[in-house]
């Protein structure tokens, strides 16, 4: 099992209601990754997850029909690593299209190539860095305008992960 099918997996699983801290590990304890592997896999899950509503935005500009949950999803890794994660676009592109079903190739490959080509214009800061609108507006009232994007965006980014003497991988708010 790849990392990327581990991610896909575990973003189905939260459509049905799981968590995804549950589901995760139980997925990468049974892929048999190696720790890079599910390295990856976490970043894809995670990102994916917390950037779901800017995910959705650049999906929707670039598709005029309903898309079922599983080709959605897989665009959504495929988007998630050409533009948060920086993975060269053939490898992004062509790993996500071998994952989709083949009645769905043809739609995945020329999304996600519209994606990897096109600078995107966010229509506001709260789809950009996928947050409610009611988040944004009270932070900015709180805060100002700066500040709390400058807070929003940090928050955004991945918790520095520290190894406890038992070997245990953990955020250091843990």
């Amino acid at each position: 099992m790849s990392a990327r099918a581990v991610a896909l997996e575990a973003l189905e699983a939260v459509d049905n209601g799981a968590f995804s801290n549950l589901v995760l590990p139980k997925l990468l304890d049974a892929s048999g990754l190696e720790r890079r592997d599910r390295d990856f896999a976490t970043t894809l899950t995670y990102g994916t997850i917390r950037m779901r509503r800017a995910l959705d935005h650049l999906i929707d500009s670039l598709v005029d029909r309903p898309l079922e949950p599983a080709v959605r999803n897989l665009l959504r890794l495929g988007a998630y690593q050409l533009k948060w994660l920086d993975v060269p676009a053939h490898a992004a592109v062509s790993e996500t299209v071998d994952m989709t079903p083949h009645r769905a190739r043809g739609l995945v490959n020329a999304v996600l190539r519209k994606v990897s080509n096109r600078h995107f214009e966010w229509p506001g800061l709260a789809i950009e860095l996928s947050y409610p609108d009611w988040i944004v507006e009270r932070m900015t009232a709180d805060l100002g305008a700066g500040d709390a994007e400058a807070a929003l965006r940090r928050m955004n980014e991945p918790p520095p992960v520290s190894v406890r003497p038992d070997g245990y991988f953990q955020d250091l708010a843990s």
